[in-house]
C-alpha cells in the first residue's frame, strides 16, 4: 500500500461549503473525491470533466439579462391578464387550491 502525501489546496469558502454539502449527500469527502478525480486523470490523461464557459446575457440598465425568446414557439405561454389576475392555462390545475 502507498504512503499518502499530504497536500494543501486553497479554495474560496462558498464553493468549499457548496461542494462538501454535495459531496456529503453522496457520501463522500472532499479528499476521496480529490483522490477520485486525480486518479481518474492519470488513468484516462484527460480532466474527468469538459471545461466549459456559462453563456452570458447582455444586461438592462439595471443589471438583469437580456435575451431573445420567439415569441412564436408554442412552448412559450402568454398568459391573459383580467382585473390585474393573470389567468393560467386550464391545464395548469394542480388540485392544491
Amino acid at each position: 500500500m502507498a504512503i499518502k502525501e499530504k497536500t494543501t489546496i486553497s479554495l474560496d469558502a462558498q464553493t468549499k461549503r457548496d461542494g462538501i454539502a454535495i459531496l456529503d449527500a453522496m457520501g463522500l469527502n472532499l479528499s476521496t473525491f480529490a483522490e477520485m478525480s486525480l486518479r481518474q486523470l492519470v488513468r484516462d490523461g484527460r480532466l474527468p470533466f469538459t471545461p466549459s464557459v456559462r453563456p452570458s446575457f447582455e444586461k438592462d440598465n439595471e443589471g438583469y439579462p437580456l435575451f431573445k425568446a420567439n415569441m412564436y414557439d408554442p412552448r412559450i405561454v402568454t398568459p391573459q391578464i383580467r382585473d390585474g389576475a393573470v389567468i393560467l392555462p386550464e391545464g395548469w390545475d394542480d388540485d392544491e387550491d
